[in-house]
């Protein structure tokens, strides 16, 4: 196993263990452990659980970031891209009616720490999908202030639906709340 590969399967492991059980409850015993890597290789790769932490957290951002270029690529109608990301959303469904948007639950926990470097990485998350949304509503004509409510309002919807639906273990009101997006995307 390369030394990259093992640095992956470190990150992939914090972030399964950081979405589950949430950053304060996992060690780096845990994350070695979800890896199937000794406790000693961590500390060869990330000395600590907060250098982990930032690595899980641009992990998260280059993801996202890859994953709507692949559909701002893929899909010609900015409508349609928005509609896109609600099914994207719907892959995860379970999950996210069990543990809330991992983006999003991940960013508010971080915001409770003191490190701002790390607060301002895990808004960063959010704010990807900030900028994405407000291009597409642009994109279908809302000017620049519009587009940027819009785009507020969706990733509001969607960051209050998995709250809610993770807080009442709910997969029926997360599908419920995502139609209705749906159904307001396709009105706009």
């Amino acid at each position: 196993m390369t030394t990259k590969s093992k640095r992956d399967l470190l990150i992939a492991a914090a972030r399964t263990k950081f979405y589950h059980q949430g950053v304060a409850r996992t060690t780096l015993a845990d994350i070695a452990q979800e890896a199937q890597i000794p406790l000693g290789n961590v500390y060869y790769h990330f000395r600590t659980k907060e250098a982990l932490l930032e690595a899980v957290i641009e992990a998260h951002v280059e993801r996202l970031q890859t994953r709507f270029a692949q559909c701002d690529r893929e899909v010609a109608d900015p409508r349609e891209r928005l509609l896109t990301l609600i099914r994207w959303e719907r892959e995860g469904e379970s999950s996210m009616a069990r543990y809330g948007c991992p983006h999003g639950s991940l960013a508010q926990e971080i915001d409770k720490e003191e490190d701002t470097k790390l607060v301002d990485q895990a808004a960063g998350m959010l704010q990807s999908y900030l900028e994405w949304t407000e291009k597409q509503f642009r994109q279908l004509g809302k000017d620049e202030q519009e587009a940027k409510d819009l785009s507020i309002d969706m990733i509001c919807w969607f960051q209050g639906t998995f709250l809610l639906a993770a807080s009442f273990r709910s997969p029926e009101l997360m599908d419920r709340k995502l139609q209705r997006m749906e159904e307001w995307i396709r009105s706009l």
